[in-house]
């Protein structure tokens, strides 16, 4: 008999064909790029299990089809988007489409099933979602109703997340829709849930397709070392240094500490120059002006009474 450590390994690692295209996920490749939400809080359960959907179900979490959804301390979610199910519907030779709607209190005050999501806001209520899926060889097309009430998403506040804000007649027909389909297709979604049932906001998710070869490369590229200072800069700074007062001496024995204070003032190491931010510094030290304390001798502002008139022409006008 295996153990539970055995049973979690096991899990770890799947590989299988999604329209032959050869797909290999690992415990790692998941956490690392596959979660929204914080991946740091997964268990290897969860994980175990979303791999197992994903090989069972022949999804392609790389082009989003599914998500492994985790916040706080609640239990992981895994969702696929509504277009895996629309595009399963279509390559099912046994399907004959389906219809699907919102359902409405109308200005009758009569409650009206209606195709498509229209309805007047502020006149008439959304109540609910309704939808059909046809099969071949079924004589009655599966149909489901939904009410608004029990599937509308909610914060952790208990308010309205935004999705189910701006469009709630659109969310409430999707959800009508996948549920349709999933109970007449249950070979095609059984255990197949979208975003809307579960109450994740799709603004959560990282909807980006993800290469993971391409992403090891990003993480193992060395980044490109900076040009080493140039003898040249280091002694054409010193000589302008000079020239501006901020070099005092010469050789190793110089006071530079003026030139390195304007260094530290622009966030540049004196010690660890670069080529660029060896010119980043001369400029600065090109544009350099020393500032000279000069006693300033009070001025009289009386004349006295034997001094000559001022020529109020030559006087500004401040």
């Amino acid at each position: 008999m295996r153990n539970d450590n055995t049973d979690v390994l096991a899990m770890g690692r799947v590989e299988y064909e999604v329209n032959g295209t050869p797909i290999k996920l690992t415990s790692t490749i998941v956490k690392k790029y596959l979660v929204s939400g914080d991946p740091t809080r997964v268990t290897d359960e969860e994980v175990g299990v979303f791999l197992q959907l994903c090989k069972g179900q022949k999804l392609n979490p790389f082009l989003r089809e599914a998500y492994l959804v985790k916040f706080g301390n609640k239990p992981a979610a895994m969702i696929v988007g509504k277009d895996t199910f629309t595009k399963r519907e279509l390559r099912n030779q046994d399907s004959e489409g389906h219809e699907a709607g919102i359902i409405v209190v109308n200005l009758k005050k009569e409650v009206e099933q209606r195709s498509g999501t229209f309805y007047l806001k502020g006149q008439e209520m959304l109540v609910g979602g309704w939808a059909k899926a046809y099969r071949k060889n079924k004589k009655f097309p599966t149909e489901i109703t939904v009410t608004l009430d029990e599937y509308i998403g909610k914060k952790a506040d208990g308010t309205t997340n935004s999705n189910w804000t701006q469009r709630p007649a659109t969310m409430i027909r999707k959800v009508a829709l996948v549920q349709a389909l999933r109970e007449a297709y249950p070979e095609e979604f059984e255990g197949l849930y979208v975003a809307e049932e579960m109450n994740v906001d799709d603004k959560d998710l990282n909807t980006e397709p993800v290469d993971p070869e391409k992403e090891i490369e990003k993480e193992n590229e060395v980044p490109e070392q900076p040009k080493p200072v140039q003898r040249e800069q280091k002694e054409y700074l010193m000589q302008l240094g000079a020239q501006k007062g901020l070099v005092i001496g010469e050789g190793k024995e110089a006071d530079v500490s003026k030139l390195e204070a304007l260094a530290n003032e622009h966030k540049i190491s004196l010690r660890g120059l670069t080529y660029e931010s060896a010119n980043t510094l001369l400029k600065l030290v090109e544009e350099y002006t020393e500032v000279v304390d000069v006693e300033v001798t009070p001025v009289n502002d009386d004349p006295g009474p034997d001094a000559p008139p001022e020529d109020e022409s030559d006087t500004e006008p401040f």
